[in-house]
């Protein structure tokens, strides 16, 4: 036994798993895109709360150029896991048509659709699409109040800078008459959590500190009680939230640890048109042992990773983790290995809210 694991005392925590389907050069699109579906089954069929699904073009590690389609295929043939879009890059849509796209998408689930929107950060994909990154941000701005607007309403009027919309009715509705929860990804800015928590929308945070993880979720609060919210309101709100973790479990943490590193690496000297998570230095050099101690990283044995997930849960408060198993490619048989650890050994740990096991 690795270590010792001490009671810990809460709400039941939920898990999620986040799919970029990178086609590393071991794999092919269609191999990569199939193994992504099978393994949205196979954590349905685990007890995996949520699938969260990236949104790229012209670019090796991303692979999924519509979030909808994707997310339709993967809610056909799943039951009760939810769905999300992580994201949906609003400045590279029409906002009625990704509305009405979305409700299909909550349709076909029966309800099970979480929408993630986001600016998109690369201006390769903007220019591959000839749309201007210099005015992403007013134009995600719009789009989000008209695709707000067009889930809770039947018909959309609306006048701005890039859209003149005039009584428009949108089809087909979705299931939920408020329409689908809306999350607004969130990093380093203060402005996108603010943001969200003014207009109600629940939130993802991707690889911040612990730290700055528990200054946004306070700001989140703070803004969203004062912009006239109710206590219950946020409270669900800040429930549905999660945050963006690497994670990989094998029987011993030497083994995770070999097993995750070749996708890993590959992810991120691929990924290399911004610094990431702290990893790549100057040279773009990958310090993988920096990796695996970073507080974002939970990658070990099931003793090793409910411990971690204790530490993160104790510092944060958050309940929902959103898990990236499949990074870089890795190889089928693996991820589900993976999965399948983590629903058996670690999940059970967090559904009482007293545990007392090492």
């Amino acid at each position: 036994m690795e270590c010792w694991i001490m009671p810990i005392l809460g709400k039941d925590m939920t898990f999620g798993l986040f799919f970029l389907n990178s086609v590393a050069p071991w794999k092919t699109d269609a191999e990569e895109l199939r193994d992504g579906l099978e393994q949205i089954k196979g954590a349905d069929q685990l007890g995996f709360h949520s699938a969260w699904i990236a949104e790229h073009n012209a670019r090796a590690y991303g692979v999924v150029s519509s979030t909808s389609v994707y997310l339709a295929a993967a809610a056909a043939q799943t039951n009760t896991i939810m769905l999300g879009s992580a994201v949906s890059r609003l400045p590279l849509h029409h906002p009625l048509q990704l509305a009405e796209d979305m409700a299909l998408v909550d349709i076909i689930s029966n309800g099970r659709l979480y929408l993630g929107v986001g600016k998109g950060y690369d201006a390769l994909e903007y220019e591959a699409y000839n749309i201007d990154f210099d005015q992403r941000h007013e134009k995600y701005l719009e789009s989000l109040d008209i695709l707000t607007t067009a889930l809770k309403n039947e018909k959309v009027t609306y006048a701005g800078k890039f859209f003149d919309i005039k009584d428009i009715p949108v089809y087909p509705r979705p299931v939920r008459r408020s329409g689908p929860p809306i999350f607004v990804m969130v990093s380093g800015n203060d402005s996108s959590i603010i943001n969200a928590a003014k207009q109600g929308h629940s939130f993802v945070l991707g690889g911040i500190t612990n730290e700055d993880t528990n200054h946004k979720i306070a700001l989140y609060k703070k803004s969203a009680l004062e912009s006239g919210l109710t206590p219950e309101y946020v409270e669900n709100a800040v429930a549905r939230s999660g945050k963006l973790l690497f994670c990989y479990v094998a029987k011993t943490t030497e083994q995770a640890q070999e097993e995750y590193r070749k996708g890993l690496e590959w992810y991120m000297s691929e990924r290399d048109n911004r610094p990431t998570f702290g990893v790549i230095d100057r040279e773009r050099n990958i310090d993988y042992q920096r990796f695996l101690q970073s507080e974002n990283t939970l990658v070990g044995s099931p003793e090793k990773v409910i411990h971690d997930i204790q530490e993160y849960k104790r510092i944060t408060g958050l309940n929902n983790m959103i898990l990236w198993m499949n990074i870089g490619g890795q190889p089928q048989r693996q991820v589900l290995k993976s999965m399948k650890l983590f629903s058996e050994k670690v999940m059970p740990y967090f559904s009482q809210t007293e545990h007392s096991i090492r």
